[in-house]
């Protein structure tokens, strides 16, 4: 029999078929990833503009370019300029003027929106990443605007980077699977929570030792991601003074028995969700389950008939 294996040819899948394929994803992760370059790219469009157009009519070309990216688009610790230009608060979680800042965000945008995906639906990645970074600016509003000592420095200090919502991200799956287990280089397996952890004692140990504002934005997204994570299961309970009058139950209607059908299709969707179940088991360990899918998997390991 003749072969034709050696006539057969891997397709070159060379680097910028990976690259459109990566742009073309529509992967909220993808999509928030894309969005932070083109942006960064976009800055240093217009910073080679001011360079090669701008240096024929201003003098001091490159000042007046970081005075234009910092009046409107990174967002402002004073007041005043805030309620002109509100929508910095939008605009500067995803501008980054330097190479390694936009790099490591990435890369941690990366490493934690994939562990997010795993336990939150996809769409709510856009949500803590947008809100994390939102409130990460308002705390670093709050804290030049509240800390005296920032009082010499709050008219012109301003804030940009993905950080926030970045941490926001990460610090809700850490909530969400704190004991997920992660093989980093030269430390072996380590549970995600130590990783979140650290941090947060790193902003905040570094808070008086330059770039405060970044730092009080970090914690502002990672108390957002904290909280995103934490209230669905511990909902805040209010008090409740209302008076119950006592109410004569009626009794239950009799049920008509299931149909063949309906007792097939009902067995068909049980042993459908313990095939899932057994399947987060097989990925993340029994012991990341919720205690609802331990019951339905209890019960349903006695049901003879699944």
């Amino acid at each position: 029999m003749r072969s034709y294996r050696q006539n057969f040819k891997y397709p070159n899948v060379n680097l910028g078929f990976k690259l459109k394929r990566f742009i073309k994803n529509p992967s909220p992760l993808h999509r928030l990833i894309v969005i932070n370059i083109v942006v960064y790219f976009g800055i240093l469009c217009l910073k080679l503009f001011f360079n090669f157009v701008g240096f024929l009519f201003l003098k001091d070309h490159t000042f007046i370019f970081q005075e234009f990216v910092s009046t409107w688009l990174c967002v402002p610790a004073d007041l005043l300029k805030l309620a002109l230009k509100p929508w910095t608060l939008f605009t500067s979680i995803f501008l980054h003027m330097d190479f390694f800042h936009i790099f490591f965000n990435m890369i941690m945008l990366w490493f934690s929106g994939s562990i997010f995906l795993y336990y939150f639906r996809p769409k709510s990645l856009y949500t803590v990443y947008i809100l994390g970074g939102i409130i990460g600016n308002l705390l670093f509003i709050l804290s030049y605007n509240y800390f005296p000592v920032f009082e010499a420095v709050t008219s012109h200090a301003v804030a940009l980077g993905a950080s926030g919502g970045v941490l926001a991200i990460l610090i809700a799956a850490a909530t969400k699977a704190p004991n997920q287990q992660l093989n980093l280089l030269f430390f072996g397996n380590i549970s995600l929570k130590w990783i979140a952890i650290v941090f947060v004692i790193l902003d905040i140990i570094s808070i008086p030792r330059g770039n405060s504002g970044g730092h009080f934005a970090h914690l502002g997204g990672a108390l957002f991601g904290f909280l995103f994570a934490y209230l669905p299961k511990h909902p805040i309970r209010k008090p409740v003074f209302t008076f119950h009058i006592p109410t004569i139950k009626s009794k239950p209607k009799a049920q008509r028995p299931k149909t063949d059908e309906q007792y097939n299709r009902d067995r068909a969707e049980q042993r459908k969700k313990v095939d899932e179940i057994l399947d987060k088991v097989a990925k993340s360990g029994y012991q990341n389950l919720t205690k609802e899918e331990k019951d339905f998997l209890f019960t349903a390991s006695r049901n003879k008939n699944l």
